[in-house]
């Protein structure tokens, strides 16, 4: 057949690399040679095409058997059935089960398939090679069962490809989910030992065309049993009457493009069997499965696993769905606070970004700013003020929408490579006409590598002719550095900004109409003001004097409140030493005791080898129960820093997390014996605690410097470490929660007895705490 008149189209099996995407392959004009097809016209039910395996199935070759009536070969109630799905209404646009039929001598059961393709009917006769399950639906609910333990869309996948794979015995089965530039990635994969792991590899879009993604969309289920068949010809291979080639797009038997065979051959592929994803009518993904040997799937088996597509998409669907759901309920819940806080503040900027929430829990990104009549304010990590105003430029020239958004801005705008670290990715929401005012998202450079299968440049390789191209042959890993881009906005994120804009539009407008009113309020109250001034002068000397004695009580209230928090640490660590004392001398008795009575009944009991192990396990548990209430005695309240001195303490108190972490300590402790008051010594012990704590759980350090020394007037401590430090103004502590609650507690606590505490820090340059508490008098 050749290519169609008039047209750029290549004939089946003629195209290559170069125009495969073009390639007729619903018109083969050939079957695959397990199985037979006749094309019947419908009223008489003679057979206008025939091919395949019509010899061995039905005793006649398929030359043979074009132009006669199906009765020739099929029984009387097997006629009647055929005619009774004719003429019940269905339309039989896909296969159905017509009937069976056993092939003689062997004695093979067949199946018998039917559908419409135009104005004929197919037939397609399928001899079974295994036993088909006896309840397919019961093997659907099954199937489905498994599926929905999953808690996430991810599992999801994950369960689909486990359940197939199961159920219909291939090798390698995965979930190959196609990416918005129309290449894919296999996000699960379950496999045979020993099989290789596609897990994780990307392909082009051109491994699987648009016209084989069309038929993806129409058929649930494909099967190629066998890659390496030779075609089985249809005969005639166009209708007599007006010279169409057969119409086999729902065709179980359909002959595959010899392209993809070549593909299947060059990953070492023998059998293959597709199952398409598709979520809101679009072909969202496939369950992709390959076997090394032939795979002939019975028809009953092929339904089960189509159901199942069609059930686990539905489901994919929903839980994709309920994961968008969540981010827009969270979005919305953001968008509500935010709203309240720009009707409430004067200013814009502080209303969107000083409170918590702010914009950036509202859309995750790293960084935000706003540009408000020339005047720049940013939260997080964002470009400087010279770098947002050239690109606030940019897009007023470029940017005709509400809301422009981009994950590759370096690629449009690229300038920003000076930036990319902090924004490769933008949503920039234009909230007024000219000169435009914007809110920025920023999302930083992720620099990732892409794993393809095989060169994704070179998805093509050339015969030894030089002439045909054909699929590549290696399919080893190929990794591709992707830089100048940020992880993707969500479609979520998107709608956020479009709904956050009209928002900010009529809160704009609002104060617009209330500046409006106000002036004119103010207009009118003018005279009543300066009437008034005269009689509030008089006032404010009676309210000044007020006001001081204000600030006396508040003093004298502020005062209280030092000595009852100084009562409460007092308090709190009286019953720590307390506690410490109990668990140390009491318990520590009565362990002590306890091991002592079990070693008596050790020595008075029989040497029986079961009862004596018993003991000694008591004993160990004993001991190890007494170590472990004195380790939490220590950590409660150190003996030694009552009754050695707070050097003693900290040099245990280091060891103690030099075991417990990969720190490394450097200690310069110049107190010697000299003692100092005990709520220094108490509160110095704290801070260094707490110090520590936060550096083990945040900074990511190797190394902690401790230096400690005592001059006539005041002790110093400088706590040091080489972790991945923070970003620290003075007023506003630290950007970790967890350690801005730390640092406060250790300010706190220094108050109580008059010390101060300063910090210094930067990203990647550690942390130094500097501590100082002056001193009354020291005592020896």
């Amino acid at each position: 057949m050749s290519e169609f008149p008039g047209s750029q189209v290549p004939a089946f099996g003629g195209a290559d690399l170069t125009n495969c995407d073009r390639e007729p392959i619903h018109i083969p004009a050939s079957v695959q040679p397990h199985g037979a097809l006749l094309a019947l016209e419908p009223r008489q039910l003679h057979i206008v095409h025939a091919g395949g395996d019509t010899l061995r199935i039905l005793g006649t070759a398929p030359a043979d058997m074009t132009g006669k009536g199906a009765d020739a070969w099929f029984t009387p109630p097997q006629i009647a059935r055929l005619r009774a799905l004719l003429e019940g209404g269905e339309p039989m646009t896909r296969p159905l089960h017509a009937f069976s039929l056993v092939i003689a001598p062997e004695g093979q059961p067949t199946d018998v398939i039917v559908h419409r393709s135009g104005d004929l009917i197919l037939l397609e006769l399928e001899p079974l090679r295994e036993a088909s399950p006896e309840d397919t639906l019961a093997l659907v609910q099954t199937m489905l069962l498994r599926t929905q333990q999953a808690d996430s869309s991810h599992a999801f996948c994950q369960a689909m490809a486990d359940v197939v794979r199961a159920v219909s015995g291939f090798d390698r089965v995965m979930v190959y989910r196609f990416l918005p530039d129309g290449s894919g990635v296999v996000d699960a994969e379950a496999r045979s030992p020993g099989v290789e792991s596609f897990l994780g590899l990307h392909y082009p879009a051109s491994d699987i065309p648009r016209q084989a993604r069309q038929l993806y969309l129409r058929n649930w289920l494909r099967l190629i049993p066998d890659a390496q068949y030779v075609p089985a010809p249809i005969v005639p291979p166009v209708h007599p009457r007006d010279g169409r080639p057969l119409d086999l797009s729902h065709s179980v038997l359909r002959s595959v493009s010899p392209i993809h065979l070549q593909y299947l051959a060059n990953m070492g592929v023998q059998a293959s069997m597709s199952l398409s994803i598709v979520m809101h009518g679009y072909l969202w993904g496939l369950i992709a499965c390959h076997h090394h040997a032939p795979r002939f799937l019975p028809h009953r088996l092929r339904i089960a696993c189509e159901l199942f597509a069609q059930m686990a998409s539905a489901q994919l669907e929903m839980k994709v769905a309920a994961e968008e759901f969540e981010a827009r309920l969270h979005t919305k819940r953001v968008h509500e606070e935010l709203v309240t806080r720009m009707s409430q503040e004067a200013d814009l900027a502080q209303g969107l970004t000083r409170y918590r929430p702010n914009l950036l829990d509202y859309i995750p990104a790293d960084g935000v700013g706003l540009w408000v009549e020339g005047h720049y304010t940013s939260l997080g990590h964002a470009p400087t003020g010279d770098q947002v105003a050239a690109l606030v430029a940019w897009l007023n020239e470029t940017a005709t929408e509400g809301v422009f958004h981009t994950d590759r801005l370096p690629h449009l705008y690229p300038p920003a490579a000076a930036f990319a670290g902090v924004a490769s990715g933008l949503i920039a929401l234009a909230v007024s006409r000219a000169p435009r005012d914007y809110v920025l998202w920023f999302r930083p450079e992720v620099i990732r590598t892409v794993t393809w299968a095989g060169n994704p440049n070179k998805p093509v390789e050339t015969e030894p002719d030089g002439i045909r191209l054909t699929p590549r042959k290696s399919f080893a890993a190929w990794c591709e550095s992707v830089r100048m881009q940020s992880q993707p906005w969500r479609s979520v994120d998107v709608e956020a900004a479009q709904t956050l804009r009209l928002s900010l539009l009529e809160v704009i407008l609002r104060r617009i109409d209330q500046v409006a009113r106000e002036r004119e309020k103010a207009r009118l109250k003018q005279q009543m003001l300066l009437a008034e001034l005269n009689r509030r002068l008089d006032q404010w000397q009676a309210v000044a004097c007020e006001l001081k004695e204000e600030t006396r009580r508040r003093a004298l209230v502020e005062s209280e409140l030092s000595q009852v928090l100084r009562r409460t640490v007092d308090d709190q660590e009286a019953e720590r030493r307390r506690i410490a004392r109990e668990l140390h001398d009491s318990l520590g008795q009565t362990l002590t005791l306890l091991r002592l009575g079990l070693e008596e009944i050790g020595h008075a009991a029989p040497a029986s080898g079961d009862l004596q192990e018993r003991l000694a396990a008591l004993k160990d548990l004993t001991t190890d129960i007494g170590r472990q209430a004195n380790r939490l005695a220590w950590e409660i309240r150190p003996t030694a820093l009552d009754d050695l001195g707070l050097p003693t303490a900290i040099r245990h108190l280091v060891e103690t997390w030099a075991e417990r972490t990969q720190l490394q300590f450097d200690l310069h402790l110049t107190l010697e014996d000299r003692r100092l008051d005990p709520a220094v010594e108490t509160t110095l012990y704290r801070v260094l605690q707490e110090a520590i704590t936060n550096v083990a759980r945040h900074a990511a350090a190797s190394r902690v410097g401790v230096i400690l020394e005592a001059k006539e007037q005041e002790v110093r401590m400088i706590v040091e470490d080489d972790g991945r430090g923070f970003v620290w103004e003075e007023g506003r502590p630290a950007d970790l929660p967890a350690r801005r609650l730390g640092l406060l507690g250790i300010r706190e606590r220094l108050s109580l007895v008059g010390g101060t505490l300063e910090v210094e820090s930067a990203p990647g340059q550690g942390a130094t705490l500097f501590v100082r508490v002056p001193l009354a008098g020291g005592r020896s």
